[in-house]
């Protein structure tokens, strides 16, 4: 399954995506520096630097069909430990997730964001994803259930387009 990860930091999401037997087709990080440490361990993988300028016809032509987008859209606008202004903050992405969703038409989507973006947003990212045919779950996993010292709450929003069949759910086929 070829993979677009958005917001990629790192590639946290890509290495446990291609751990799973998934390919990274391609990035998108505004960081510099974190594009230093993904030009080194995918030094062979496109990185488009911003979102907003990022759009479905220049991943087709320049990487072809994804099946996955991937990301943690910016917690800030949702987070404790910042102001909370949601739509109001210009951190504000997920509008731009979802015009990548929308154009790409992916079989499938994940999203991460921090534990107050239930109050402050999660109900939009639901209806539109489900506005455009993805059947939803969503996951609350505390830091903690994966063995770190804290707790750390983090939702994830997994979505699959209806149209995937029941085989392709069962074990996430890599064709």
């Amino acid at each position: 399954m070829k993979v677009l990860d958005l917001f990629s930091g790192i590639g946290g999401f890509s290495l446990g995506l291609e751990r799973a037997g998934m390919e990274t087709v391609a990035f998108c990080e505004f960081d510099k520096k974190a594009q230093l440490v993904l030009k080194k361990h995918w030094p062979d993988v496109p990185i488009y630097d911003d979102v907003r300028e990022l759009n479905g016809e220049k991943i087709r032509e320049e990487i072809g069909a994804v099946q996955l987008i991937s990301g943690g859209f910016p917690c800030q606008p949702f987070s404790q430990a910042g102001k909370r202004k949601g739509e109001e903050d210009d951190r504000h992405l997920w509008p731009e997730y979802f015009r990548l969703i929308q154009e790409i038409r992916s079989r499938w989507v994940i999203c991460e964001n921090v534990n107050g973006l239930i109050s402050m947003g999660l109900d939009q990212v639901l209806s539109d994803l489900e506005s455009e045919d993805y059947s939803c779950q969503t996951l609350v996993i505390p830091a903690c259930a994966v063995n770190a010292p804290h707790r750390r709450d983090r939702v994830w929003i997994i979505g699959r387009k209806r149209d995937v069949s029941t085989s392709e759910c069962n074990g996430l086929t890599t064709s």
